[in-house]
């Protein structure tokens, strides 16, 4: 089924691409402003035949960490986005991702846009969770690292998406929200008595969604963002996601999650500055990990109460000064990264001091076009045990 669903997206691509005419594709400064700010019409920039576009992204990963562990490479992401203009008024979006050269195909979103006035438009459709600024806007080129920051992964899943609808726009003096109600995260999914995936102490949110695939739908979540970007070079925005996440689990009870975060950048004379702060308060996980321990009487990975992470990240494009009206940009960045999974912990489930950890990634990032990156970096991993394992990457992404 797997193969016939490929072969039928590529056979659909190509008459597309076939049928029409081929116009030469180029991006403007105010586009890609526009796209690295978040701005939804970004989508629409590239591949445009009349009322359907083309767009998408890919990044090939190489990742070589120091010591016993086998180097890898990887062809990470092969995403493929089309989008329809039924008027001017009813727009649809979406995109599938094949993940890991082909190998596992997921729907990234897809979505209807209903466009009533610049200050609120109704959204509904299998929606990217307004979690902090990366999680939306994940093209490779619009971050520097090889990877995506640690905090992304574990706090903050990437790419999350969840089935819902809900309200966007643009306010007075600089000022955008999104407001959705939708599907719920779920603590633990169990098959036939054995864990199939949950929440887990060292990896906290990544791989715990559904991605809208037959996933358990009892328990429902509000989640919105404000940003405000009215001054030249600077964003700040606040994000939230309320809701249970048992799903009518009587065993794990409401496991009401609230996440929380605040981030912001200033980009000025060639040099970005940008942070995060993320935290998470998990209720009833002191069920939920008897229900694992119950499942799997050898599980130690408990679920913490609280999570916590933050970063800093300094950047610098080298071209800014010294060939202004240059295409291309290279930039060289460091960022830091703290975060803990088990923060906190109820009582009778011990905290993993390794879960504790942080991150310092350095390196360089040359763009030849603006949609097409070459990354290497450093990862230098650190925890409270001392078993971090360092790792050098090397990647390239583009999208288009």
């Amino acid at each position: 089924m797997k193969k016939r669903i490929i072969v039928a997206v590529a056979l659909i691509l190509m008459s597309f691409s076939v049928g029409a005419a081929s116009p030469e594709i180029k991006i403007s400064d105010e586009e890609m402003a526009k796209d690295a700010a978040g701005d939804e019409e970004g989508l629409q920039r590239l591949g445009n035949f009349g009322k359907l576009h083309l767009f998408g992204y890919g990044e090939l990963h190489y990742n070589a960490p120091i010591g016993a562990t086998p180097n890898q490479i990887d062809f990470h992401r092969m995403v493929l986005g089309v989008g329809y203009d039924f008027n001017d008024w009813l727009k649809f979006h979406s995109e599938v991702d094949f993940e890991h050269a082909f190998k596992e195909p997921e729907l990234e979103f897809a979505y209807l846009d209903f466009l009533y006035k610049p200050w609120i438009n109704f959204r509904v459709g299998s929606v990217l969770v307004p979690m902090g600024i990366l999680n939306q806007h994940h093209e490779p080129p619009l971050f520097y690292s090889v990877e995506r920051p640690e905090l992304y992964r574990v706090i903050i899943p990437s790419s999350w998406q969840e089935g819902g609808a809900g309200f966007y726009g643009k306010l007075p003096a600089g000022f955008d929200y999104e407001l959705y109600l939708m599907s719920s995260l779920e603590a633990a999914t169990f098959d036939g008595g054995t864990i199939k995936r949950s929440f887990t102490g060292d990896q906290g949110f990544h791989d715990s969604f559904g991605h809208v695939g037959e996933q358990r739908a009892e328990d429902f979540a509000a989640a919105g963002r404000l940003q405000y970007k009215g001054l030249p070079g600077f964003r700040v925005g606040t994000s939230f996601f309320l809701g249970n996440t048992g799903q009518g689990n009587t065993s794990i009870g409401k496991a009401f999650l609230t996440m929380l975060e605040g981030d912001a950048k200033y980009s000025f004379e060639g040099i970005d500055l940008e942070g995060i702060l993320a935290f998470t308060n998990l209720s009833d996980t002191g069920n939920l990990n008897t229900a694992l321990v119950a499942a799997s009487p050898a599980f130690t990975n408990f679920v913490g109460k609280q999570m916590v992470g933050w970063y800093l990240e300094g950047a610098y494009h080298l071209l800014h000064h010294l060939l202004p009206a240059a295409p291309q940009d290279l930039v060289v960045f460091t960022r830091y990264e703290s975060f803990n999974t088990q923060r906190q912990m109820v009582s009778g489930f011990a905290s993993n001091p390794a879960n504790d950890r942080r991150t310092i990634t350095t390196g360089i990032s040359f763009l030849p076009i603006p949609q097409v990156a070459l990354k290497a970096d450093m990862m230098i991993n650190q925890n409270k045990v001392g078993t971090g394992v360092n790792q050098v990457n090397f990647g390239v992404g583009f999208y288009y």
